[in-house]
Formats: structure tokens, sequence, C-alpha cells
């Protein structure tokens, strides 16, 4: 059950999201690891991990998954007010365990008195992280004082592990789709000027390509970027102004 959970969380063929697959991940901790609710923060975006007190700017913190309601409360005060364990494990990328909320007061009085008002009395934050850079963590509750076990912290760090590939997959995913629509939306446009040219010089498609291409290697500029302005102002100056005077 172990081995096809880690499996099932870099599998993101389908419709997977990082909301559904970070739920994935609760479900699998509470039902593989002794304890009694999970949760999920990501940072957004990634970025390299720093201390808690210096959390990268532009950076926020999101919960995206909690296995109790009660505990997404304790976790959205966290995030919100940069306080607490998970955030400290988030951003320092060591795991960070309390044995016993209660006693932990002093240290975290906002975050700890909410958690044990939930009804739980210790927890474990666990990283994610790859090659680094934090990605986000999994927080562990349990209704018991204590902190897992090694043999649990190990099975808990390979959990997170799996998930985060399986975020960078998705994310990488997102990233080429955004790659092809922006790489389709270029070839529009060179199309769109080539025609401009073509009827405006009299010249075959093949020769107003020719010459689209010469004016951006001559004003060492971007094929896409000649071709917009081109398309912006198709009754604009031909050949184009000098660089840096090309109309936006």
């Amino acid at each position: 059950m172990f081995s096809a959970a880690l499996s099932d969380l870099t599998d993101v063929r389908g419709g997977a999201t990082p909301a559904s697959l970070t739920r994935r991940l609760t479900t699998y901790c509470v039902e593989l690891l002794p304890v009694d609710a999970a949760g999920v923060m990501l940072l957004n975006p990634a970025a390299p991990g720093a201390t808690a007190d210096a959390r990268p700017a532009g950076h926020r913190v999101e919960v995206t998954a909690s296995s109790d309601p009660a505990l997404r409360e304790v976790e959205l005060y966290e995030a919100g007010t940069g306080q607490g364990p998970c955030v400290e494990a988030l951003f320092t990328g060591r795991p960070c365990g309390v044995a016993d909320l209660s006693a932990a007061c002093p240290r975290w009085p906002g975050p700890t008195v909410r958690a044990v008002a939930a009804g739980y009395r210790a927890m474990w934050a666990q990283p994610m992280r790859h090659l680094g850079h934090s990605v986000g963590v999994v927080n562990l509750y349990r209704r018991s004082t204590g902190l897992l076990s090694p043999h649990h912290q190990e099975r808990a760090r390979k959990l997170a592990h799996a998930a985060t590939l399986g975020l960078l997959l998705l994310w990488a995913r997102t990233l080429r789709a955004e790659r092809l629509r922006k790489n389709l939306g270029s070839r529009i446009v060179i199309e769109q000027a080539k025609g401009i040219l073509a009827a405006r010089l009299g010249l075959s498609p093949e020769a107003a390509s020719e010459v689209l291409g010469a004016q951006a290697q001559l004003h060492h500029s971007p094929v896409p970027d000649l071709a917009r302005a081109l398309v912006d102002r198709p009754d604009g100056p031909w050949p184009p102004p000098a660089p840096g005077t090309l109309p936006r």
C-alpha cells in the first residue's frame, strides 16, 4: 500500500491538479501514518528556501489541502501571520516536530493555542523541497502527545518527496502548454506580417518572409517583435524605424 501511494503521488496523468494531488497526499498521510489529520501548504510561486524570518519577497504561502476543517483554520492563521512550526519548516527546509503543543505556546502562542483548541496535542511538519528549493510543507497532527517515530518520520519524508515530484511534473506540464501557446501566437503574428508585406511590396509569401527576417537581423530584433510592430501598424513606415524606436 505504501509503495502504491508513492507511485500514485507521482502520477499526474488525466485531470490532476496541485489541489487534487495535495488532497491525495493528506489522505495517504492519515491512512498510512499514526496521525489524526494532515494539511499541506505550498509556496506560490515555489522559490529557494529562506529563514523563517526572511520570507522571499513576492511569495505567499497557500493552504491547498486539509483533512479537517478545524485544522485548515489553524493553517490559514499560520500562513497569514508567517508564524508557527509549519511555516518554519517551509522556509528553513528542516522538519519541525512538536511533541506537546501546549508546552510550545510561549514560542508560537497563536498557532499552538488554536491547534490545541481544535483537539490536537502534537504535530510534525515535513518540508517539501527539490534541489534546495522550497515547494511546500505537509503538516501532520496527532490528538495525543509525542513525536512520530524515526520510521514514521522517514515515511512522511518519502510521501512528501513523491508529492513534490508530482507537483513539479504538473508545473512543468503547465509551462510547456504556455510555451506552446506563446509559440503559436508568434507564428500567427508572423504569418499576418508576411501577408501585409506581400500585399504592400508586391512580393510572394516566401519573399516577404525573407524580407521580414532580413529586417529583423538588421535591427537585432526578434522576428516576432518586428512582426507585431507591423501588424499593429500595417500602414506604418517600411522599412521600420531605427532600433529602439519601433512603435509599441
